[in-house]
C-alpha cells in the first residue's frame, strides 16, 4: 500500500520551478522543468548540502557547490564532482574535491498529479 503526501496546489508551484518540501524528517526537493516535475532528495551525495540552488538543465540538475549532475528521473550520477563554488576545476584535481567518495545517486521519489494538486507518493 502506498502513501500519499499533499505538497501544494499546482497553481501555488512557485514561478523559479523548484520548491523544497519537508516530508516527515526529509527535505525533498520538487523541480518543474517544461511540464514535467521531478522530486528528488535536497540533499547531494558527495558532501550531503542542499541541491535546491542547483542550476536545472531539461532533465539534470548540477550540485551548485561542486559540479555533480544527477539525472532528475532515475538519480543517476551523469557527472561527479566537477568544479568548486560554481567554476570548473581540471580533470586532475577532481580527485583532491572527491575526498575519497565514490560516484552515488541522489534519491528520487514519485509524484502524482491529481486535481489540480501535487502529492509525493511513497510505497
Amino acid at each position: 500500500m502506498s502513501n500519499r503526501t499533499f505538497l501544494t496546489s499546482l497553481s501555488d508551484f512557485p514561478s523559479s520551478g523548484k520548491a523544497v518540501f519537508k516530508v516527515g524528517d526529509q527535505p525533498v526537493l520538487v523541480v518543474k522543468s517544461g511540464e514535467s516535475f521531478y522530486a528528488i532528495a535536497n540533499k547531494c551525495p558527495h558532501l550531503g548540502l542542499p541541491l535546491a540552488s542547483g542550476k536545472v538543465d531539461g532533465e539534470t540538475i548540477a550540485c551548485p557547490f561542486h559540479g555533480s549532475k544527477f539525472d532528475l528521473k532515475t538519480g543517476q550520477n551523469l557527472d561527479w564532482v566537477t568544479g568548486f563554488a560554481g567554476m570548473r576545476i581540471p580533470e586532475w584535481s577532481r580527485r583532491l574535491l572527491e575526498m575519497g567518495k565514490q560516484p552515488a545517486s541522489v534519491q528520487v521519489y514519485s509524484l502524482v498529479i491529481e486535481e489540480g494538486k501535487l502529492y509525493l507518493e511513497t510505497a
